[in-house]
């Protein structure tokens, strides 16, 4: 069986382990002498905790039959836009191995296979797509028809904002032609990283297994991205802050280098997006850079930094940070220990190297909605429908994509990512599956719509 060793007892990919400034202070007797922003900002992180434990393990989601009842009365979309995420998505579930593909996910009283809403729903669904003379609305009204659909149960306990029992909705988009360097110079400080060697990812780590790396020393939680040592076991990688310390620099290459830190901050949050790579020659590449992984740690967002700081800035925060780099390097460097590994790519990618499509690919917990899943949103609307509906597909995965929260892509570039602001609001969602999928859960009850 593999050892899992626990944080204070790592070795980090050969390198000695430094625990986090959080680390040390709760090690030496809690929140008593550990930094007060720090502190707070693991509360934070503790509250989120708190609110996803309900998406882990997934609960049953309501059964929703006959599919008269889907929203399907006011429609937005686009029929090339979901018919592309749908080939994507097929291509990815037609490379998974034998055994990814009997793996089961409830829906309602139902354990169905991976290669059911994974494969089998989305071939169906492009099959009618792609069918003479259709239309986006004739498409979706045809879906409902022709398969099992599932509501989502949606926010649990929610924080007041949004309605227990909804989904929250937010947008997500790719920066474009951001100026980086091949290079490291007095301009271009501070680096992006590729995978280190051995960088590996587990959905659900299962320690009884030989899975993981440990639980995060704050909030308890598993920590999914681990360095697979090739001996039997696996080490959690070092914050962002010991790595630009030079905690990886043997063991991961640096793959370009931006001008300031609030352009790593804000590459980061997106997980992907396009440079103008500047070599020394003169010449100047463009370049997609795709999410490769993570080092594990709790994402600290610059918006809760600032909030524990009791601080508040007025005007841009680039322009702020650009003035002041030592609060740039202590708001997006020591106070948040999560980073984000890149690769070079031809097109824009989610999970599992699917190429997402604007408008009709989303990221989703995949312990609440599991990746591969064909969807139907409905979100409120400004005009004389209450609500309107789309089609997506579950094609992405995010740090901060926990529980009943969709995150939407938009696109490329500043007009998608206006978009992708715009979106905060909450809705409901309903899963596909096709016809008489799944075997019976026994005991199981699971509420019907009339």
């Amino acid at each position: 069986m593999k050892k899992i060793f626990g944080a204070a007892l790592l070795s980090v990919l050969g390198l000695a382990f430094f625990p986090s400034r959080g680390e040390v202070a709760y090690a030496a007797g809690g929140a008593a002498a550990a930094d007060l922003v720090q502190h707070c900002l693991d509360l934070v992180q503790l509250n989120v905790a708190r609110k996803i434990a309900p998406a882990l393990p997934a609960t049953p989601h309501t059964v929703q039959s006959p599919a008269k009842i889907l929203p399907t009365q006011c429609l937005a979309g686009d029929l090339e836009e979901i018919k592309s995420a749908l080939k994507n998505q097929i291509a990815s579930c037609e490379r998974k191995s034998a055994e990814e593909k009997a793996q089961t996910f409830q829906f309602g009283c139902r354990m169905v296979k991976n290669e059911d809403y994974c494969l089998n729903a989305n071939k169906a669904m492009l099959k009618i797509a792609t069918l003479p003379n259709m239309d986006y609305a004739t498409f979706v009204n045809r879906a409902a028809q022709e398969f099992d659909w599932y509501e989502s149960n949606g926010a649990q306990d929610n924080d007041g904002k949004f309605k227990t029992g909804t989904t929250r909705f937010t947008g997500y988009y790719s920066p474009t032609a951001v100026d980086a360097s091949a290079d490291p110079s007095d301009v271009y400080r501070y680096p992006v990283y590729a995978a280190p060697e051995g960088l590996t990812y587990f959905e659900n780590p299962k320690s009884a297994l030989g899975q993981g790396c440990g639980v995060d020393v704050v909030t308890k939680l598993p920590i999914h991205w681990c360095i697979d040592n090739k001996d039997g076991t696996f080490s959690a990688l070092p914050t962002r802050e010991q790595i630009a310390q030079g905690a990886l620099d043997a063991k991961s290459r640096k793959i370009a280098y931006f001008r300031s830190l609030y352009d790593v901050s804000s590459f980061m949050l997106e997980g992907a997006g396009s440079v103008n790579l500047k070599h020394k020659d003169g010449s100047v590449e463009s370049v997609v850079l795709n999410f490769a992984g993570s080092n594990g740690r709790p994402n600290n967002m610059i918006g809760d930094v600032l909030k524990c700081e009791n601080k508040k800035i007025n005007g841009s925060l680039a322009a702020y940070y650009a003035r002041h780099p030592e609060e740039a390097y202590r708001d997006t460097v020591h106070y948040n220990s999560s980073t984000v590994f890149y690769k070079r790519g031809v097109s824009y990618e989610g999970v599992d190297h699917i190429a997402v499509t604007p408008n009709a690919s989303v990221a989703t917990d995949p312990t609440s909605i599991p990746t591969g899943t064909v969807i139907l949103l409905n979100v409120p609307a400004a005009n004389a429908c209450k609500t309107v509906s789309s089609m997506a597909v579950a094609q992405d995965i995010g740090g901060r994509i926990k529980g009943p929260h969709i995150d939407r892509y938009t696109g490329a570039g500043p007009a998608a990512g206006r978009k992708a602001e715009s979106f905060n609001n909450s809705g409901l969602v309903f899963l596909a599956t096709p016809k008489g999928a799944g075997s019976p859960v026994l005991d199981c009850r699971s509420k019907t719509a009339n």
